[in-house]
């Protein structure tokens, strides 16, 4: 029995292959004419559908797209704090209201960002992308009044027990004036979940910076029992540098088969950087006194500088809208508009004064605000 299952078996097998033989010719036809009939668009045009979830342009399209960007962003530094008061000594149990510190005046700054990004590999939706971010450079100033009970803090500390009563700020100025400049270049790739309605582009890259800010802290008052008609602090720090730079673009097109509004998003953005580089300040100080014996001016400079790395966190997120135009299928052009709150924090980068005066923990740079924009894809 078992041998007559064994012929059975042989005598199907043998059947089968004849047949498949004799059909070969016919389906090698058949798919060598539906593969000549497919072109390498089509073959893109099918992975666009199912990996992307960008504009559907024509096969003429280049893959490029050309944006700008106007942005009022607000640049902030930490460790910048110039003045205090309501800080008693003396040692009375009298009540006493609340004071205030006196900051830099940190202003909404006007700029830019130019980008432009090319598809490098259309099938696989790789690209590359390049953008230059800048801001105008105004100084924002803050000034006051002081009296007996406010403190010059690049001068004096109030935690320490040891500082006379005398000591004190009449008036204050506080200036901050910043120059900022910022490179990204990176590759990503954009695919997409949920039937094109959530997509997702991974990308790293390099980011090169070149910043300035200049933070000028002045005075009169009287400090150590001696009147100063004049104390200014001039303190300069240059950072450049460039680093590596990996994040995420996020998009859900919430409304993806409304015929009015399929093209509205909601973006966003997040990026770590460490960008390692070089960081020097200028430290400069005038100070005429006018007390009784004194005379003449004294001046103070000084260099410090050091090589180090900065870790810079991107975070962004706002609305786009983007509309498809031109040709007999309106898919010769693509245009897009997006407005988006940004916001980076600079880890530990302020380096204001040197070792001179009194010693302040690492400051963050926060960089923060809107940015409103379009780009074209052709």
């Amino acid at each position: 029995m078992e041998l007559n299952f064994r012929k059975l078996w042989t005598v199907l097998g043998v059947a089968c292959l004849s047949a498949n033989l004799a059909a070969a010719p016919a389906s090698s036809s058949s798919s060598s004419s539906s593969s000549s009939q497919m072109n390498n668009t089509d073959q893109c045009a099918m992975a666009s559908g199912l990996m992307y979830a960008g504009p559907q342009l024509g096969e003429d399209a280049t893959g490029i797209s050309l944006g700008a960007d106007y942005i009022l962003w607000q640049v902030v530094q930490e460790g910048l704090e110039t003045v205090a008061n309501n800080f008693f000594v003396d040692g009375t149990s009298a009540a006493i209201s609340q004071g205030s510190t006196g900051f830099p005046k940190f202003k909404l700054l006007n700029g830019f960002k130019v980008h432009g990004q090319v598809t490098i590999a259309e099938c696989d939706d790789v690209d590359l992308f390049l953008q230059y971010i800048w801001l105008q450079r105004t100084s924002g100033q803050n000034t006051g009044t002081g009296g007996a009970n406010t403190y010059p803090l690049f001068f004096v500390d109030p935690n320490d027990q040891n500082i006379v009563t005398a000591d004190f700020a009449t008036t204050w100025a506080s200036s901050f004036k910043t120059s900022y400049n910022v490179i990204d270049l990176e590759m990503g790739r954009l695919t997409s979940f949920a039937r094109d309605s959530f997509s997702v582009r991974p990308f790293w890259g390099i980011r090169g910076v070149w910043n300035t800010h200049t933070w000028i802290p002045s005075y009169t008052g009287q400090l150590a029992s001696s009147l100063a008609t004049a104390n200014t602090i001039n303190s300069y720090q240059n950072t450049s540098g460039a680093g590596v730079r990996a994040g995420l673009n996020l998009a859900w097109q919430f409304f993806a088969n409304s015929e009015y509004f399929g093209g509205l998003k909601i973006i966003g953005m997040s990026a770590l950087s460490g960008v390692y580089g070089r960081t020097y300040v200028d430290t400069t100080q005038f100070t005429q006194p006018s007390a009784a014996g004194s005379t003449g001016t004294n001046y103070y400079s000084n260099r410090s500088s050091l090589n180090r790395m900065v870790p810079i966190v991107d975070l962004s997120i706002g609305l786009s809208w983007n509309m498809s135009f031109g040709g007999e299928r309106d898919n010769d052009y693509n245009v897009e508009i997006h407005a988006l709150w940004d916001t980076q924090s600079w880890i530990g980068y302020g380096k204001h004064l040197s070792a001179f005066w009194i010693q302040r923990g690492q400051s963050n740079l926060t960089v923060q605000g809107f940015t409103i924009g379009a780009q074209i894809m052709f």
